[in-house]
């Protein structure tokens, strides 16, 4: 009798401690199943932050100087944190698929006269990795102009760009002559001229601000995103193509 009770007891023991094992394995496949859906739910999150900072320029209404911007940052996020970018500032892993934008231009809807090609080389641009030779050398260029003329000289001189770059030469010292002079005296405060002969067809000066004036006009035309794609892994947008529509604000 004593030898059942034992057994008795044994066997209940074991019971319980079988019963304790289920339930700590049922909660430890709960907690587990909790903290999948909690990645799961922050992965989407981080995805649809990441892609609302893009989506916004999905439009058939993108300003050139927003694109300038768009292409900046997609330069910087290739640079620290895509598989393109080699010397990572930030020190993280690099594990996205970098990030590439497209864009096409009217090169002779830039321009201030018939002769394009000044600033914007080609009608088709691409940037990817972490760097990008359209960029560096817009930038570079433009540096170059307003730190020679001045950003406000060359905002008046494109603005009175017709009243000053004429087509056909003046006579000299004829009064025609004088008024060009004075408008562009007027309109630049760091470089001036003293004849036409200056600011001619071909002249360096004439040069530099239909190079400037292409700048100003890319920044006012209007881009239609035409295509978004994005990495079939992570749901991230990974590229973005955009058409210029002859438009400008």
């Amino acid at each position: 009798m004593e030898n059942a009770s034992k057994a008795l007891i044994m066997a209940g023991s074991v019971l319980i401690a079988l019963m304790i094992i289920g339930a700590l394995v049922l909660m430890f496949n709960s907690l587990s199943s909790y903290q999948e859906t909690g990645t799961g739910s922050t992965r989407t999150a981080q995805v649809t932050e990441f892609n609302n900072q893009y989506e916004t320029y999905n439009r058939t209404d993108v300003r050139g100087s927003d694109l300038y911007s768009l292409l900046n940052k997609a330069i910087d996020y290739n640079r620290t944190q895509s598989t393109a970018g080699t010397g990572n500032d930030k020190g993280q892993e690099l594990a996205y698929e970098p990030m590439v934008i497209n864009f096409t231009i009217d090169n002779r809807q830039l321009c201030a006269d018939t002769n394009p090609n000044r600033l914007f080389t080609s009608s088709s641009y691409t940037v990817q990795g972490n760097e990008s030779q359209f960029v560096k050398t817009v930038e570079d260029a433009i540096k170059n102009l307003e730190d020679t003329y001045g950003q406000t000289s060359l905002t008046n001189l494109t603005t009175n760009l017709t009243k000053i770059f004429v087509t056909s030469a003046p006579e000299p010292g004829s009064n025609q002559e004088q008024v060009i002079i004075k408008n562009f005296n007027e309109a630049s405060r760091k470089v001036k001229i003293s004849s036409f002969d200056e600011i001619k067809n071909g002249s360096t000066i004439r040069e530099d601000v239909y190079k400037y004036y292409e700048y100003v006009q890319f920044k006012r035309a209007y881009f239609d995103c035409k295509n978004v794609e994005y990495d079939s892994n992570t749901g991230r947008i990974t590229k973005m193509d955009f058409e210029f529509t002859g438009k400008f604000n």
